[in-house]
């Protein structure tokens, strides 16, 4: 019994002991713990990516969810193929996480919350968000080793960065290639056809580029050299500021009656939403008003020969339109009223040719040149500028003759003929402003753009119905075909027909190396490109593509109507150089063009041209 009494005394302090032990060391551990919670508080700690980590500080799988979904959602990349690499809790020195969008307002606070990177393991993104993740800012793309950008073709990077430019209104120098991966499509529309195309079925390499701007990224499929572009309507991210079209053609209008230029003279280089005062435009001291606040936009338009924008602020609608700049005088004599004067007998102009219906005669503005519009009986729209020896800006487009018979009757209904040879002046002390000369058969009426919302209810009602027949021309017969600012290929460089077994032919010209190129299609599915002037013919490329894509093509030049554009040429807009210009021939007619105005083309005409460069991307 004594013997056992002694043994278990000797374990139980051998229990103590231990226990002593193990309380010592659980103590070092609390401690060590403790100052681990305490680092994870810095607002600047940068943390391993794992799981005893993510628990230590508690990191918000849901936080890490949705930034992994706002980049899946910007790049449509898979949520899979998307990690989380790096993190750390941040104070942010204000209520925009220190990524303020322009013209933002934020509120001067600290915000705690987190910075994440995500990577798809080729490219890395950078996260601002608050505490619970209801605020979470893309601060940059990085790319954390090579940059595939660098591999994007020259040719494939301008024309993204072209076609974003002018789906964002914004300049390119503001526009950033995030990420470029070569991509196989699986036809001829890159993936991207809509139910009324007819895609050719074949493997076409090429690109997938996104593109980003403030708050933005656009996402474009091509094809390898980026002749052919479409943008992913579904994987890109727009703003909601974007400006409305309406807003869009109604301050263009505005633009080209202050400059005296044409539209598509014009650029609007920079837009923004704002609020402005309206309704006391009209008042006089000391009666009283009280201005209204108004929701819209604030627009900037820019010529070619322009330093400094003109600014207009336009309601959300685009109903109501306003220059802010005063490049002009805003308002006629102080009496409201205006007097007409006759014309003198040597300033009328000469009657109206037979077959004219109607002429304007726009002189003057910043530029001082004179444009000259008719109206023929047949719907043509010719617009020519007075002076220009080599006619180099002709213009001619179309409207329905319903709509020159509606515009004769109210021509006829406004009593046109009341306002015969009558001048609406400029008052005294204006500048810069333009001179509109109108001819009917019935007779001339002068007036400029100062005194224009002063002229006779009558005469207004005419010049907008012109303005809108001028600015919005439709097809002839109603057939939906455009010939937007068209004009006849002189006789001389219409190019020889076809021979009897090709198909379709383009001839391009120009560019920076000044090359002209010869392509043509043959009924077997043959395609031959020769180098014009190549003695040793060194540059001949012979592909083919199947019969059956071949009577694809055929069947859609004809369900496009290529005969309707038959000698007419699309010129490159004004002051436009180095770029190449395509000449197509099918047994229906021959029509020009250029890169420079290959987006402005009728609708039908570009799905040839589309389905003419989806063949010369999958001939093999």
């Amino acid at each position: 019994m004594g013997n056992h009494s002694t043994s278990d005394r000797a374990r139980i302090f051998t229990a103590l002991v231990l226990t002593g032990i193990l309380s010592v060391g659980s103590g070092f551990t609390s401690i060590k713990s403790s100052h681990a919670a305490a680092l994870a508080q810095s607002p600047e700690t940068t943390n391993t990516v794992n799981k005893q980590n993510i628990r230590q500080n508690k990191l918000p799988r849901s936080i890490v969810n949705a930034v992994i979904q706002d980049v899946s959602r910007r790049t449509g990349i898979n949520r899979n193929q998307l990690r989380l690499t790096d993190y750390s809790q941040h104070n942010w020195r204000n209520g925009c996480l220190e990524l303020p969008q322009p013209d933002e307002f934020c509120t001067q606070a600290i915000v705690p919350g987190w910075r994440f990177v995500i990577s798809d393991g080729r490219q890395n993104w950078v996260y601002h968000t608050n505490n619970n993740g209801s605020s979470i800012r893309l601060a940059t793309a990085q790319n954390p080793t090579t940059n595939p950008t660098t591999q994007l073709p020259q040719s494939v990077s301008n024309a993204v960065l072209q076609a974003a430019s002018t789906k964002l209104q914004q300049q390119i120098s503001q526009l950033k290639i995030i990420q470029a991966q070569p991509q196989n499509w699986n036809d001829g529309c890159l993936e991207l056809g809509t139910a009324a195309e007819s895609c050719l079925r074949a493997i076409v390499p090429g690109w997938r580029v996104v593109v980003a701007a403030v708050g933005q990224t656009l996402v474009y499929h091509t094809d390898e050299t980026g002749s052919t572009i479409r943008l992913n309507e579904n994987a890109s991210q727009t703003t909601s500021q974007q400006l409305p079209q309406t807003v869009r053609d109604a301050v263009l209008r505005q633009a080209s009656q202050v400059s005296g230029l044409p539209i598509n003279t014009l650029n609007i280089v920079a837009y923004k939403q704002k609020k402005f005062a309206r309704g006391c435009e009209q008042s006089t001291f000391p009666n009283p008003c009280d201005p209204v606040l108004i929701s819209g936009w604030e627009v900037f338009v820019k010529s070619n020969n322009r330093i400094s924008p003109w600014v207009f602020f336009s309601d959300e609608t685009g109903s109501q339109v306003d220059l802010v700049n005063r490049d002009r005088p805003n308002r006629n004599t102080n009496s409201g009223k205006l007097t007409a004067v006759a014309i003198p007998q040597n300033e009328l102009p000469a009657p109206l040719d037979r077959n004219v219906v109607f002429r304007q005669i726009a002189s003057g503005g910043l530029t001082g040149a004179t444009y000259e519009t008719v109206l023929l009986d047949d719907g043509s729209l010719i617009r020519v500028k007075i002076g220009d020896a080599n006619d180099s800006e002709r213009r001619v487009r179309r409207v329905s003759l319903q709509q020159v018979q509606q515009f004769q009757q109210l021509l006829a209904s406004s009593r046109f003929t009341q306002f015969k040879n009558l001048s609406y002046p400029a008052p005294i002390g204006a500048a810069d402003y333009v001179t509109y000369t109108l001819t009917s058969v019935d007779g001339t009426v002068k007036y400029n753009n100062i005194s224009q919302d002063q002229l006779p209810s009558d005469l207004r009602n005419v010049i907008k119905a012109w303005n809108r027949l001028r600015n919005n021309p439709i097809s002839d017969s109603g057939t939906g075909n455009n010939t937007g600012d068209a004009v006849p290929i002189p006789t001389n460089e219409i190019p020889l027909p076809l021979d009897r077994d090709v198909v379709f032919r383009q001839i391009s010209s120009g560019g920076f190396a000044a090359i002209t190129y010869e392509t043509v299609l043959l009924k077997d599915g043959t395609l031959i490109r020769v180098r014009v002037g190549d003695a040793n013919d060194s540059s001949r490329s012979v592909r083919r593509i199947s019969p059956q894509q071949v009577r694809q093509f055929e069947q859609l030049i004809e369900r496009s109507r290529f005969g309707e554009y038959k000698n007419l040429s699309y010129p490159a807009p004004p002051g436009a150089a180095d770029f190449i210009t395509y000449t197509l021939t099918s047994t229906q007619g021959t029509v020009r063009y250029n890169d420079a105005s290959q987006k402005s083309l009728p609708q039908n005409l570009l799905q040839v041209v589309n389905a003419w460069n989806q063949i010369g991307n999958i001939a093999r």
